[in-house]
This record gives C-alpha cells, sequence and structure tokens, in this order.
C-alpha cells in the first residue's frame, strides 16, 4: 500500500513540474527604448531617465531593460509625443 501511495505522488508530482515549467520557460528579456525630447547635455533632465532605467534593470532582474536616446536619435526632438 505504502508503494502505491508513493508511486502516485511521484506522479502527480511530475505533472504539476511539467505544467509549471512552460510558464517559466516562456519569460523572455523585454527591451524598450526610451525616446527623450532632450539632449544629452541636460543631465538633470536626460539623466534622470538614464537612473530610471537603471533602476527597471536592475529591479526587474535584468528582464526588462530600457535604453534611453537623446532628442532626434529615434525621432525628432519634439515628435515623442506624436
Amino acid at each position: 500500500m505504502e508503494r502505491r501511495k508513493f508511486l502516485t505522488n511521484a506522479g502527480l508530482t511530475g505533472i504539476l513540474a511539467a505544467g509549471v515549467a512552460p510558464a517559466v520557460h516562456a519569460q523572455q528579456a523585454i527591451r524598450w527604448r526610451l525616446a527623450s525630447s532632450f539632449p544629452k547635455a541636460l543631465d538633470t533632465i536626460f539623466g534622470s531617465a538614464e537612473v530610471f532605467a537603471k533602476k527597471v534593470n536592475d529591479g526587474s532582474g535584468g528582464r526588462l531593460t530600457i535604453s534611453v536616446h537623446p532628442a532626434g536619435e529615434l525621432v525628432p526632438p519634439f515628435g515623442v509625443a506624436d
């Protein structure tokens, strides 16, 4: 009787582990690009965006990475909100 109980528990554990594994594996890295309206020379504004991006990267364990781009690199300087 003990053997049957052990095999039943082992089987259930295997099924549960197999069900959880795809959900954990499906998490992939996310990369965002943050377009700023300000140049790198404005350290108080542009620098705060870089600090924010670093905190998000550290807080997510590297799963979410934000790259900060200065004005005009991705879109025109005041085209960020469009």
